[in-house]
């Protein structure tokens, strides 16, 4: 036994390291959500178009999610846990020096380390979790731990808005003080130490036959290019509301605000859409999330303003728009029951990246057109054309949904994801 694994004795489990993986969720998504508020402030300094403020944020989401994958066939053969506090942390910092940037390239940079140091989070933390979670309260203590990610990505916008209202811009570096804390509580309670386990030892080639079978399997293909149009409306939205509110000489807080209820929205869909699910099955959950999303954001998008219809069509747009998340995990590892892992890290971190990629898009024909316009089109072409792509799959049987869920619990116990 090395000295290293000595001087860092493992995590104990309790319900309290489980409340501080929650709050390190928290804090994670919470830093990731601190751009689109900061957009239009960031679109006036550098006077900017709504395509340029898109590839911004086009540049941090493709670093944070895209990047995820080969972390996490990494942290198969090696122990990362350090990246969980390190993501903590640096994610924190640059998130909150975004305002600082004194030109628009260095904006970039610092956009691009942002999306980089957050990255490091996902992959390892669930494996993490599963050594501090008691062991007859998985499920309640998992889903703790999600609860904790969605409230933060939630809550970020309006807590970043009202902070700069009172404190100004420059202040805004202040923010990283919860990201240090939560670090140092981290390491208090020995969270970064290494898992007690083994890895795996698939070489390459093992990998390398699974992914390829991923990538030639048609339903796989087509239920990823369904959920990655979706997500182009959910992405869009999270992007340009700020900005839309903001063109229509609403404040910076009354823009947070919106966003913040679209995405109270999403928390609420996501729960809704995977006990939904258990009951219907994911086509018929993720179907009818596809109709509730295009309605409700269509509605939406024909007032934009504070009005109680257009706020509480947002709500449910929100839940719709990410209500197939959790059917989409599903389905994904019922047609890969060999890759349940990698499955649901597509459906997490691929069609996310992909679907900011897609918004750069709407920033363009709102360029051409207007911006409330281009969010309508493309809300109603996007989930449509994702509706019919689903509605020519056929759902995976029921019955492999035990065994993959077995599989994938054992793998989260041998290794990290």
């Amino acid at each position: 036994m090395s000295e290293a694994t000595v001087a860092v004795r493992p995590p104990t489990r309790s319900w309290f390291n489980v409340g501080v993986m929650a709050l390190a969720h928290f804090m994670s998504d919470y830093y990731t959500a601190f751009l689109p508020v900061l957009l239009p402030i960031l679109a006036t300094r550098y006077d900017i178009s709504y395509t340029q403020s898109a590839a911004i944020y086009m540049v941090f989401s493709v670093a944070m999610n895209f990047v995820q994958p080969p972390i996490g066939i990494l942290a198969d053969k090696r122990n990362l846990n350090y990246l969980m506090p390190l993501s903590v942390l640096t994610g924190g910092i640059f998130a909150s020096a975004v305002i600082l940037s004194p030109s628009l390239y260095i904006l970039l940079g610092v956009v691009l380390l942002c999306g980089i140091c957050s990255s490091g989070f996902h992959p390892v933390s669930a494996s993490i979790l599963t050594t501090v979670l008691p062991p007859k309260s998985k499920g309640f203590g998992t889903s703790i731990y999600i609860a904790g990610g969605n409230l933060g990505f939630a809550l970020a916008p309006i807590i970043v808005a009202a902070f700069i209202e009172h404190f100004g811009e420059s202040s805004l570096v202040a923010m990283a003080l919860p990201a240090i804390i939560t670090t140092a509580l981290i390491y208090v309670r020995h969270l970064q130490a290494p898992s007690p386990r083994k890895f795996k030892t698939e070489d390459s080639s093992g990998h390398e036959v699974k992914l390829r079978s991923l990538i030639c399997t048609k339903q796989f293909l087509v239920l990823n290019t369904s959920i990655a149009l979706r997500t182009w409306t959910y992405c869009s939205l999270v992007t340009f509301i700020p900005l839309l509110f903001a063109a229509k000489g609403f404040s910076g807080m009354e823009g947070a605000s919106t966003l913040v209820i679209m995405l109270f929205g999403a928390v609420a869909g996501g729960l809704a859409g995977g006990a939904l699910t258990d009951k219907f099955g994911p086509k018929k959950v993720t179907l009818g999330s596809y109709v509730l999303a295009l309605v409700s954001g269509l509605t939406f998008l024909s007032y934009a303003d504070l009005s109680p219809i257009s706020l509480v069509a947002l709500f449910i747009c929100g839940a719709g728009v990410y209500g197939s998340t959790p059917n989409a995990i599903v389905w994904a590892q019922r047609l890969m029951p060999n890759n349940a892992a990698f499955a649901a890290s597509m459906m997490l971190g691929f069609t996310f990246g992909a679907g900011y990629v897609e918004s750069v898009f709407t920033g363009v024909l709102g360029d051409l057109i207007g911006l409330q316009q281009a969010l309508f089109y493309c809300t109603a072409s996007t989930l449509s054309l994702a509706f019919l792509l689903l509605l020519l799959l056929e759902e995976p049987p029921k019955v492999d949904l035990s065994e993959h869920v077995k599989q994938a619990k054992s793998e989260l116990e041998t290794a990290p994801k």
